[in-house]
């Protein structure tokens, strides 16, 4: 039951994030309910690097705990991502992508 609140509360974030015209496109999470590890996807790793240098991180992670905060859960780690990143590295396989990085991490 709270997967599911942990679910829409995240979805609500990622459909607030996507109205900002930077290359963000979806996020998903990982771990425990309690404590997932957010990890938030753009589509190209210039448009990554352009909406961290722009402080857009600092907006996401505050969006993220308040929505974390209302289901009674604390984020482990908040990562940012891109679909080129991971068609490079793991062939576009988003499971193995995020398994090799909550291996390193």
């Amino acid at each position: 039951m709270t997967e599911r609140k942990l679910i829409a509360v995240l979805t609500d974030v990622c459909e607030t994030a996507k109205q900002g015209d930077n290359g963000f496109v979806w996020l998903t999470h990982t771990g425990h309910w309690r404590t997932p590890q957010v990890v938030a996807v753009f589509t190209t790793e210039q448009a990554r690097k352009k909406a961290l240098s722009s402080g857009w991180d600092t907006w996401f992670i505050n969006e993220v705990n308040i929505a974390l905060d209302s289901v009674k859960s604390k984020a482990q780690a908040i990562h940012f991502d891109s679909e080129e990143a991971c068609n490079s590295s793991s062939r576009g396989d988003w499971e193995k992508h995020l398994s090799r990085r909550d291996s390193v991490h």
